[in-house]
């Protein structure tokens, strides 16, 4: 499984609200999110990170892209018919094995399970000083990443590359 997310300096991938209003000035930037997304099988993504995203934009995803979101709630109409739902991240991860995983709450759950092998996080320069943090408080694993990358990009965005190794 593979982490794409971005995060502000201080560490938070939303405001307090859960908005992601900060993220637009960024856009228009080419990060390479297209060549990312045909590299997985799909998607695993919080409800909460679903319904801020969903709400301004519509699906931003390819059609054909499976996905399943960690809700035990009824979807948004609207859905594309291949999104599905799970309260489950182990029956999700089975289900799409090398997924896209998005959501602090839902990467922590992977994390602790040892599912993820890729991150992609792109910090970017603003301080928002308080929000939703890319790592909540309470995930319980400690694991060493190997940097395999880093890239700052003209917007002023630094874009580090880790590989995870798997839980011994």
């Amino acid at each position: 499984m593979k982490i794409y997310i971005a995060q502000t300096i201080d560490g938070y991938i939303a405001g307090p609200d859960g908005s992601m209003g900060h993220m637009e000035p960024f856009q228009d930037n080419d990060f390479g999110f297209d060549e990312f997304i045909t590299g997985v099988d799909g998607l695993i993504m919080g409800r909460n990170t679903l319904d801020a995203f969903f709400g301004q934009h519509g699906w931003p995803y390819p059609e054909n892209l499976p996905a399943i979101i960690m809700t035990h709630r009824l979807l948004p109409r609207g859905m594309p018919e291949q999104v599905r739902t799970s309260e489950s991240i182990a029956v999700a991860a089975e289900m799409l094995p090398n997924a896209y995983v998005d959501g602090g709450h839902v990467i922590a759950q992977c994390l602790a399970r040892g599912l993820i092998r890729e991150a992609r996080i792109f910090t970017l320069p603003i301080l928002l000083g308080a929000g939703i943090p890319l790592f909540p408080e309470g995930v319980t694993t400690t694991q060493r990443w190997t940097l395999t990358g880093s890239k700052s990009h003209p917007c002023g965005t630094v874009e580090n590359h880790y590989n995870i190794p798997a839980k011994a």
